[in-house]
């Protein structure tokens, strides 16, 4: 019966890293996209230990034989290298070159991260207008507030490599529209956790340098705001094609093991007692 767990192990692990590469193809063009992957670690090894032989008869098998039972997909672990960058003429458009994140209010005082910087003016019902994510979620700035836009040109918007933000006003006065909140993460692939989208939440535990830390050197770690400019994401194509080939053929190989499996037990079963 062991045959029988460690093919279907292999075959749900394969599984598993097939669905993580696939929804990478399906992101290649995804603004701010992290690709994720999928390693494997052992299930439970079985240790065989026989009795002494008998007068002649062998061992059949090494003292202490371990068989194990197949492996195990662990979660999708995320990739936070930088994707390419792409030039558009959308002022709301920015990009951090370097290893920073904007950071957006999730909402309950819960802080978000994200590479994703397609943002868009949000009006609420009051008239104030809003940088914010396009499915709302509001831009910070470094005191932890939404960025407000009201009164802004839209078309006159320009960002400052340290994030701050400057337009005209409608009546043609120039406007300081504050400065980004930007964060940087260590370990960003251990410290982050997928909360939707291209947004991430901080682990417990975990703590983010941000642009207003004091006694660090916060622009040489989050890196430098370029406006008008997106950052794609960091799939490599060819890479993941290539893996799912590998993948394919270790998912097909564990179904001929269960096959296998399947054909000694029948065999099994018809022998006569």
């Amino acid at each position: 019966m062991s045959l029988f767990t460690t093919a279907a192990a292999g075959i749900s692990s394969q599984q598993a890293r097939m669905d993580a590469l696939a929804n990478n193809i399906a992101n290649e063009n995804t603004v701010g996209y992290q690709s994720s992957d999928v390693s494997f670690a052992d299930t439970l090894t079985e240790f065989y230990g026989q009795s002494p032989a008998v007068t002649g008869q062998p061992r059949q098998t090494p003292a202490g034989f371990e068989l194990g039972t197949g492996a195990l997909a662990l979660a999708p672990q995320v990739n936070f290298a930088s994707g390419s960058y792409q030039t558009t003429k959308n002022p709301l458009d920015m990009a951090i070159k370097g290893d920073g994140f904007f950071t957006v209010d999730l909402g309950n005082n819960q802080v978000g991260y994200t590479r994703a910087g397609d943002f868009i003016a949000s009006t609420d019902g009051q008239g104030h207008m809003y940088l914010a994510t396009p499915d709302g979620h509001r831009v910070l700035n470094t005191s932890g507030q939404p960025i407000d836009l009201t009164g802004a040109n839209l078309a006159t918007l320009t960002v400052s490599p340290d994030g701050t933000l400057t337009a005209d006003g409608t009546n043609g006065q120039p406007l300081n529209l504050g400065k980004l909140g930007l964060a940087y993460v260590g370990t960003p692939q251990f410290a982050l956790i997928p909360y939707s989208g291209q947004l991430y939440t901080l682990k417990p535990g975990y703590t983010a340098v941000t642009n207003t830390t004091q006694g660090v050197n916060a622009t040489q770690l989050i890196g430098q705001v370029q406006s008008n400019m997106l950052e794609g994401s960091n799939v490599d194509l060819t890479k993941v094609m290539t893996q799912m080939v590998s993948t394919q053929n270790n998912y097909d190989i564990a179904s001929k093991a269960l096959n296998m499996a399947n054909q000694m037990m029948t065999v099994a079963v018809q022998i006569p007692v």
